[in-house]
């Protein structure tokens, strides 16, 4: 350890000058075929004293787990070896094919999991151990830092050689430690990343990821401001249409047929078994009508508030299942002849149309 810090303070100085030519030289590509045998040279000077660092933080999380498997476990004859061998082993093995991921253009994304709760187990048993043996906190807090400082530094290794990591596509953003300092919008932030995903070849940071959240809230709230709202009957102010159960407005007809593709107009008679409700006032109809077209304007949130009863009374002051019966009306066609014995003009931008979610066929 004296040699090692001895040979960090030698090198300090060094290191800093060829960081600063090596950053001269990235901006300048006429620079870029200088200088390789010194960069060689603080590649050597920056690691080999991590590196030795690393194995002493190493060698002191294998201790205790070493010391876990021999006085918990009860294991003896070197079988307490593999206490270490399959917790910070495992995560040493994983942070290597992590490396060969990155060379081979693949996101390396599950080899860090592995990584990481290999870590926080081997964490997790350093601390219990200790605490239980020595009954100090702040022991098993040390001993458990040792294993988590272990995978912090080969993380910091493997970013030293990430080249070309920006062009590997990651599937999600490494929240890493914001897991742990705001939980919840980070939750949020990673189902909205999953949910509605930003344009393609967006880099999958944490800052774009919280980015992302925000745009998928405001056009939340876009959408719930620009809701048309249906107007009120004239005959009932602000009322709610009531289930076709219960309704005093509505009235029954015979459909002719009922097929299975609901996105073409389907003709009536009154010789089915099939019942359609439709109004039978003009205002009723009317207002149909006007719910109708507004749920063609946002078919996607038309559809949902089918499905969904807060999204339906929010949007369109009626339940899911007057929603359903408006739709069921109109695609069989029997909207359109009950507007024709009222006498109801029917608007040009009327159509037996299907509302369904975007891009669903």
């Amino acid at each position: 350890m004296a040699a090692n810090i001895v040979l960090t303070a030698a090198t300090w100085s060094f290191a800093r000058r060829q960081v600063r030519r090596a950053g001269q030289r990235v901006a300048d590509p006429s620079l870029a075929s200088q200088g390789r045998a010194k960069d060689t040279a603080l590649t050597l000077a920056s690691l080999v004293p991590a590196g030795l660092f690393w194995l002493m933080v190493l060698g002191g999380s294998l201790h205790g787990l070493v010391a876990f498997g021999h006085d918990t476990l009860g294991w003896r004859g070197g079988w307490e070896y593999l206490v270490p061998g399959t917790l910070d082993g495992v995560s040493v093995t994983f942070a290597m094919l992590a490396f060969r991921a990155i060379k081979r253009g693949k996101a390396p994304d599950r080899c860090y999991r592995v990584v990481w709760g290999a870590a926080l187990a081997s964490a997790t048993i350093n601390f219990a151990h200790e605490f239980s043996k020595s009954g100090n906190a702040l022991a098993g807090g040390y001993v458990a830092l040792l294993s988590l400082f272990g995978m912090f530094m080969f993380d910091e290794f493997l970013n030293q050689f990430e080249e070309g990591a920006d062009n590997v596509r990651r599937e999600n953003p490494k929240f890493g430690i914001r897991w742990l300092t705001w939980p919840t919008n980070t939750l949020l932030a990673a189902v909205a990343w999953r949910n509605h995903p930003p344009p393609e070849g967006t880099p999958g940071t944490v800052a774009n990821a919280v980015a992302n959240l925000n745009r998928v809230r405001t056009a939340k709230r876009e959408a719930r401001r620009r809701a048309p709202t249906p107007p009120p009957a004239p005959d009932r102010p602000n009322a709610v249409l009531s289930p076709p159960s219960v309704s005093t407005d509505v009235a029954p007809v015979r459909p002719r047929a009922v097929r299975k593709d609901s996105s073409r107009a389907l003709s009536a008679s009154a010789d089915d078994d099939a019942k359609v409700t439709v109004p039978s006032t003009p205002a009723t109809l009317t207002r149909w009508v006007s719910t109708w077209l507004a749920m063609c304007q946002q078919p996607d949130l038309g559809w949902a508030s089918m499905q969904d009863e807060r999204l339906a009374r929010e949007h369109f002051n009626l339940s899911t299942r007057a929603l359903r019966n408006i739709r069921y009306a109109v695609m069989t066609g029997a909207l359109r002849r009950r507007a024709q014995e009222l006498g109801v003009d029917l608007p040009q931008e009327y159509r037996e149309m299907a509302v369904r979610p975007r891009g669903e066929t």
